[in-house]
């Protein structure tokens, strides 16, 4: 089967969208024997190529337009390509995949369904925005019931991460065409085996207790939450450290919040890490969390629970789903006292570490692995014919 997707953006840049493409996209190929072409915008990081072969796919790079300065309504980098037309019209697949209901609008549909009469298939990776910002909140909202219903319509399949993205975002009468497939995560490498005793070194924590996040610097990840119950913490856990990987707009005032807090030498922040280097810092850890205000279904999430993490994950979202009760703790939003309280019981109690560090592993293997993801797309796809 020929499988074309349409991603704004794709490797070499590494969101979470662009990992599940790229991730599920290469084991279609390798495991299920597809045909996977990648359509998707020039960016400076590809350095002019426009075709490629990455991992038995192929990748078109449509000229464009690279914005990476804009106001928070719309995340960086957003780009624009005046020929995407012309290039999905060369585009030979049984199946269209669309990946970001927010960049491609109803001519690029009209294009496959009217022109090409071809399937359409759409994943809901981001659901509809609640607790970002105002502004995005509104005009989300406003795109999903007003155009995005036109191309909810216009899909012949839509999946989504998470059964609450699903719910959130697809009207009640477009269920039926639905169905819920998680994001996933390669087992293989990110493995509790894997030492993080470089990452204690680099940052001089030895042996002290060390929590852990992974997100964008951004005001829907709560990290301000996290650090006010890490400064509680602090209280009772003097040696107790906070690592937090990530970029964003929000560096500075989380590192103010620190130093008001008087938490500064106890807290990092870290980024540009190596794909191959991320389990070590994972496995650095002894408890990951995640206070999100949104989240759909967190690829870090599935990497912790592949690493045999003990998780604390706010109530929103897909994570109650990917974080089930044997593997950690669901705490309310905006609830720093929660938070803490969960911390300090973990890290005061090394069995329970370890028995839901060892579900989390269990859970991570059996049920989240890409290859499994793999072949859920893969049914999902032969469904539409």
């Amino acid at each position: 089967m020929k499988i074309c997707m349409l991603d704004p953006l794709f490797y070499p840049y590494f969101g979470g969208t662009e990992k599940v493409v790229y991730e599920v996209g290469k084991r279609l190929v390798k495991e299920r024997g597809y045909e996977i072409s990648v359509l998707t915008s020039m960016i400076p990081q590809a350095k002019g190529i426009k075709r490629e072969e990455i991992e038995g796919m192929t990748v078109y790079r449509s000229p464009s337009i690279y914005l990476d300065k804009l106001p928070s309504l719309l995340p960086p980098p957003f780009t624009i390509s005046p020929l995407l037309p012309l290039d999905l019209l060369q585009q030979e697949a049984d199946v269209f995949h669309v990946h970001n209901r927010f960049w491609y609008y109803l001519g690029t549909l009209a294009i496959i369904k009217l022109l090409q009469g071809k399937k359409l298939m759409l994943t809901i990776h981001n659901a509809r925005p609640r607790g970002i910002a105002p502004a995005t909140d509104f005009f989300g909202g406003l795109y999903d019931d007003t155009l995005g219903r036109l191309v909810f319509s216009a899909c012949d399949r839509i999946n989504s991460t998470s059964r609450g993205a699903l719910e959130a975002t697809i009207p009640t009468s477009m269920r039926g065409k639905c169905t819920v497939i998680y994001n996933g995560v390669d087992t293989k490498a990110f493995n509790p085996k894997k030492g993080g005793g470089s990452v204690r070194k680099e940052f001089g924590i030895g042996d002290s207790p060390l929590i852990l996040s992974n997100g964008r610097l951004v005001t829907q990840k709560g990290f301000n939450y996290l650090l006010e119950a890490f400064a509680k913490l602090k209280k009772k856990e003097r040696d107790a450290k906070l690592l937090i990987i990530g970029k964003g707009p929000l560096k500075e005032q989380l590192l103010e919040q620190a130093r008001r807090l008087k938490i500064s030498d106890s807290f990092f922040i870290t980024t540009g890490i190596p794909e191959a280097d991320l389990p070590c810092y994972y496995n650095a850890a002894d408890l990951f969390v995640l206070p999100s205000l949104y989240e759909p279904s967190a690829v870090v999430l599935y990497e912790a629970l592949s690493c045999g993490k003990p998780i604390i994950a706010t109530n929103i979202g897909g994570s109650p789903e990917i974080v089930s009760k044997d593997c950690g703790f669901i705490v309310p939003l905006r609830d720093p006292t929660a938070l803490c309280e969960k911390m300090e019981g973990l890290l005061n109690d090394d069995a329970l570490r370890r028995k839901l560090g060892a579900a989390s592993r269990k859970r991570a293997v059996e049920k989240f692995d890409w290859s499994i993801i793999a072949k859920e797309w893969d049914l999902s796809y032969r469904q539409l014919f």
